[in-house]
């Protein structure tokens, strides 16, 4: 069993409050995951949940996690490597390591071309918009889904195509993500949503933001954060499948992932509480759905867009 997740919180976690990655108590590590066959995991580095108002400050934290990111990396190359296409995540599971790759939660942390240039050179391939509040850039759904890019939240769209990098929407606000749909016809990564027609939600995506991510090869990463899944105070792998079969209503069969919020969130489902735990969810989709469909969202569905859209 392979798995793909395109969202954590890990290095940032490790950025502020120390920690390693070869052996932790939060919800991955490098021995957990020798639980799979091949594990490639996007590492968000986090803008943080207070706004950054400082550029100053937006480029001393960007250099703090850009390094810890690169600490980790090399203390651990005979484990991990870092991945920016597919054809190094073919080489890191040739290898037996786990592929890293990096992603900006919170375009905050880029107020400049220079500091998007330096997060693109040290391996960052997938920028989130926003997070939940208020940017230069954009607003978080959390704050104000009928606020839409700003001037120069257009400006860096355009900046990140000329790079290749991979917009994520996760996070955006409703109305932003229709502005940037009109801006490029790139496909785009949900890293970490779910469907708000199941759980009401103002982070979870609308049907019609689900049919547009299918319709331009995007691709949605399903969340296991517990008020993503549902309005009920706990949650289990039950909540995750109704979450699958609506997108798989919607016609999404193609575009489904992980995003699980690892190391990001602190309510998980009560049989899926860190990442030697995900082969109960990959068992429970084999038997309620198929094993072909397991296969995709753990891992081949976001190992085909890796190979098509990142590089």
């Amino acid at each position: 069993m392979k798995l793909i997740d395109l969202h954590c919180d890990t290095l940032y976690d490790i950025c502020m409050h120390g920690g390693d990655l070869a052996n932790r108590s939060g919800h991955i590590d490098l021995a957990r995951a020798q639980h799979y066959d091949h594990y490639a995991q996007v590492f968000a580095l986090f803008c943080g949940a207070q706004p950054l108002e400082d550029p100053a400050e937006a480029r001393q934290l960007l250099d703090r996690l850009l390094s810890t990111a690169q600490e980790q990396l090399s203390a651990h190359e005979a484990q991990m490597m870092l991945c920016t296409s597919g054809a190094q995540l073919e080489k890191a599971r040739a290898k037996h390591k786990t592929a890293a790759i990096l992603s900006i939660e919170g375009a905050e942390l880029l107020p400049d071309f220079n500091s998007l240039r330096k997060a693109y050179d040290a391996g960052v391939r997938i920028v989130t918009l926003s997070w939940n509040h208020r940017s230069g850039y954009a607003c978080g759904a959390s704050t104000d889904n009928d606020a839409g890019l700003t001037g120069a939240g257009r400006d860096f769209v355009r900046r990140c195509e000329e790079l290749g990098i991979v917009l994520d929407v996760s996070h955006l606000s409703e109305r932003g993500f229709w502005e940037l749909c009109e801006l490029t016809d790139r496909p785009l990564l949900a890293t970490h949503s779910n469907c708000r027609s199941i759980c009401p939600h103002l982070r979870n995506l609308t049907d019609a933001q689900i049919k547009e991510l299918v319709r331009r090869d995007g691709r949605i990463g399903l969340n296991l954060y517990v008020p993503f899944l549902t309005t009920r105070e706990r949650a289990s792998s039950d909540d995750v499948l109704r979450h699958l079969e609506h997108l798989l209503q919607l016609g999404a069969e193609h575009h489904i992932c992980l995003g699980v919020d690892f190391d990001g969130c602190d309510r998980l489902p009560d049989d899926l509480n860190d990442l030697s735990e995900m082969n109960t969810l990959y068992r429970r989709i084999a038997a309620q759905f198929s094993s072909k469909l397991a296969d995709a969202v753990f891992y081949r569905s976001a190992e085909q867009f890796i190979h098509k859209y990142i590089m």
